[in-house]
């Protein structure tokens, strides 16, 4: 027999040993011939294929929008109606120079509400109750700070007060700051911090508002003038 037909039935016979005679054998013995003696893992043809499942993206959160603090502003000139408030927006009471930053007054028989409101999202955690440095927002995977609201509310607080004094304006006043997006989740926040949802549950069943000997119309004419409203051709409520 010639060298070219020995080497082609060598070949055949090869061949049938790798596809066909190994196989077998493995299957039968468990012993895995191929990766012992080449390295080569053969594959089980039970073993499912894993298919990488795709990183779902968390969905972006964003600071409040112009849209959504007007929109909180008519939810609470609605309320304000109901029980028989009146709602004073802008309140941008001047007084000696300055102008207040507190974005309504809300005029109730028990008293008058400044609402100073903030936009951030996310996660808000204040200083602690004996630092009066700023608050953190933590949105996004990223953190941030921003000027305390208590200390601004404080501020906000003797400006107003002052310029009622001098108008002859009786009535309590205090001073709250509302957390307008719908995502902010406070973490630890004093009593006078709301969100927008706390804070309209507030007007809606704290008694003391609704009780009270201020004369509501008269009370809110005057701080409308105070806030320029007048001057501004703005609707006085």
């Amino acid at each position: 027999m010639s060298d070219p037909i020995k080497y082609a039935i060598l070949g055949v016979l090869l061949a049938v040993l790798v596809v066909v005679v190994i196989p077998f054998f493995e299957e039968r013995t468990g012993i895995n011939i191929t990766q012992r003696f080449f390295g080569i893992r053969r594959k089980k043809t039970s073993e499912k294929k894993t298919l990488k499942t795709p990183m779902l993206k968390k969905p972006q959160m964003h600071n409040g929008t112009k849209m959504e603090l007007t929109a909180f502003v008519a939810s609470l000139l609605r309320l304000s109606t109901k029980y028989k408030m009146r709602l004073v927006a802008p309140g941008t009471v001047c007084h000696k120079g300055k102008t207040a930053r507190l974005t309504s007054l809300l005029v109730a028989p028990g008293g008058i509400i400044g609402v100073y409101c903030l936009g951030f999202g996310g996660t808000i955690t204040p200083s602690s109750p004996s630092d009066s440095g700023s608050w953190r927002q933590h949105m996004n995977d990223t953190d941030s700070s921003f000027e305390n609201p208590l200390a601004v509310c404080k501020e906000q607080y003797r400006l107003v007060a002052s310029a009622m004094e001098e108008a002859g304006i009786r009535g309590s006043l205090k001073v709250v700051t509302v957390f307008t997006n719908p995502k902010a989740a406070l973490q630890s926040c004093p009593p006078s911090v709301y969100t927008q949802r706390s804070f309209t549950e507030y007007i809606k069943t704290d008694p003391s508002l609704k009780s009270g000997t201020l004369d509501v119309e008269q009370t809110a004419l005057a701080l409308a003038e105070l806030a320029n409203i007048k001057k501004k051709g703005e609707k006085k409520h």
